[in-house]
C-alpha cells in the first residue's frame, strides 16, 4: 500500500470513474479503497480510478482526499460533484 502500484485491479461497481488528484501517487495509494487503481502522473499528481454503488458515493470518495481534482471522467461523475456542490451550498445558506 506504500507504492502507487499496489497490484489492485479495478473492482466491478455499478459506477466507475477517475480523476487526476493533486497528490503524489504513493500517498493516494496508501489511502485509496481496495479495488481502485492509482497511476503515477507527475511527482505531485496521479490518476485515481475507483468505483462505488452510486455516483454521489464515488464523488464523496474523491473528496475524502481533500485535494484538487481535475480531468474528471465520466460525465456522470462530474454531474454528481455538481449536485453535491449545490446541496452543500444550500445547506450552508440555511445554516447562517
Amino acid at each position: 500500500m506504500s507504492t502507487h502500484d499496489r497490484g489492485d485491479t479495478l473492482a466491478e461497481w455499478p459506477c466507475c470513474g477517475s480523476a487526476l488528484v493533486a497528490l503524489p501517487a504513493p500517498m493516494v495509494a496508501r489511502f485509496a479503497p481496495g479495488g481502485s487503481t492509482v497511476e503515477h502522473d507527475t511527482d505531485s499528481s496521479c490518476r485515481l480510478t475507483l468505483g462505488a454503488w452510486s455516483w454521489a458515493g464515488l464523488a464523496g470518495l474523491l473528496l475524502t482526499f481533500d485535494a484538487d481534482v481535475t480531468d474528471i471522467e465520466p460525465a456522470e461523475l462530474r454531474q454528481a460533484l455538481r449536485s453535491l456542490r449545490t446541496r452543500i451550498d444550500e445547506g450552508l445558506r440555511c445554516a447562517t
